[in-house]
């Protein structure tokens, strides 16, 4: 058994709401190291009504690396103002540690979200849309 592994059974995530249009996500909080460092690791799948946001508390063009991931996604970088900064669509996982590639925005984001691949599309997420957020704390505008 691996190291992450391990530490995934020993994580809990808290859960929340995001909500583009009419359509709600709900999503784990990945809001510390251990838990950003674990993302969607280890998981068999995720739903298409969930997914996981990223909280670092600071802009940055966020990367995102897929070691130990078994399904595509899509990566939304989000901005501290609730839109939507840029979208990957079907982000491959890696399958060695010498061949993984990191995903990154052009531009600063603030959040980075995780879906299941096809679900940006399915809910007609495009830079520009707004999102907002239930019960997730955000950082003063």
């Amino acid at each position: 058994m691996c190291l992450t592994s391990l530490l995934y059974k020993f994580t809990t995530f808290k859960t929340s709401y995001i909500h583009f249009k009419d359509r709600k996500i709900r999503v784990m909080i990945a809001d510390s190291p251990r838990r950003m460092m674990l993302g969607l690791m280890h998981r068999k799948r995720i739903g298409s009504t969930e997914g996981m946001l990223f909280i670092p508390n600071h802009e940055a063009r966020h990367g995102i690396w897929m070691l130990n991931m078994h399904f595509n996604i899509d990566i939304l970088w989000l901005s501290k103002n609730g839109k939507i900064i840029e979208i990957m669509e079907n982000a491959e996982p890696c399958t060695s540690i010498f061949k993984c590639p990191t995903y990154k925005s052009r531009l600063d984001s603030f959040y980075v979200l995780e879906l299941a691949a096809g679900t940006s599309r399915r809910i007609g997420a495009h830079p520009g849309l707004k999102f907002k957020m239930e019960n997730i704390n955000k950082p003063s505008v």
